[in-house]
């Protein structure tokens, strides 16, 4: 299955991934990172939202990230109610996970955004 972009915005500037990176306590290197400096925010397969630099701390605020998950940051949505979370390690790892449920133990977790992707398009 390929990943399809629905929607995606122009490249971050490179000061906006690093303060942005720096807010949420991630290494600049990391794969959103890299995300962002090709595009700042995209829908994927019209289900999977990519937060952009603007909204991504509103969301994690908005979910209680930091507190329920203090170890990851809210990177997306499955546009149905479920977060994807990543390590704040920046490693390339995705939970998926219900918006309310207080255990990242309950996640399903991907190696890639292209399994993750995959998944809830299968779903639907």
């Amino acid at each position: 299955m390929s990943m399809i972009y629905t929607y995606a915005n122009a490249p971050a500037s490179a000061a906006d991934i690093q303060a942005m990176c720096e807010q949420l306590g991630l290494p600049a290197t990391c794969w959103l990172g890299g995300f962002w400096a090709a595009h700042n925010g995209a829908m994927l397969n019209d289900l999977v939202v990519i937060y952009a630099t603007d909204d991504i701390a509103e969301r994690n605020q908005t979910y209680d990230v930091g507190t329920s998950f203090p170890d990851h940051v809210s990177v997306g949505d499955d546009s149905g109610g479920r977060l994807i979370l990543m390590p704040k390690s920046g490693a390339p790892r995705f939970h998926l996970l219900d918006a309310g449920d207080p255990f990242i133990e309950d996640a399903d977790v991907f190696d890639s955004l292209e399994a993750l992707v995959a998944y809830v398009v299968s779903e639907d």
